[in-house]
């Protein structure tokens, strides 16, 4: 193989890394330029930085489902953390610390008002369940006890 031609391919796909890295729709939340605009959920968000938009999974906490609901009793639950944790991003400074990302491509950040985590607040209030990765817990059976 001509040393030349590699030299050319490796500098190519070096040069597509760069620039998708600079055009990479998902967000450096250390700027403090974005913004929570829409509550999907007791712990997913929109957030909009710059223009752009994406998905954002909270850390720390799992809510109830309320698309996908089991149950009524979980579909209530995850209403109720839905408009408390709409309610909390309305009443002060939201700060957002990046996490990286899930499989999916969300931003995972944790998030805070006026300093204090969304996560302790929602789980204290017993919206929520603290939760950092694998099995999450079935709602219905733990509603009905």
């Amino acid at each position: 193989m001509n040393p030349h031609l590699v030299i050319y391919c490796v500098l190519t796909l070096f040069v597509l890394y760069a620039l998708f890295e600079k055009l990479d729709p998902r967000f450096d939340l250390s700027d403090g330029g974005c913004r929570v605009s829409y509550v999907y959920d007791g712990d997913t968000v929109e957030l909009t930085c710059g223009g752009n938009t994406q998905t954002a999974r909270l850390v720390g906490f799992d809510t109830p489902e309320t698309r996908d609901a089991k149950c009524a009793a979980e579909k209530a639950l995850g209403d109720q953390a839905t408009g408390r944790l709409r309610d909390l991003v309305k009443s002060g400074v939201v700060t957002l610390k990046s996490q990286g990302h899930d499989k999916y491509g969300r931003v995972l950040t944790e998030l805070a008002v006026d300093g204090r985590d969304v996560a302790e607040t929602l789980v204290s209030e017993g919206l929520a369940t603290s939760y950092r990765g694998g099995s999450r817990i079935n709602w219905c059976e733990r509603l009905a006890q």
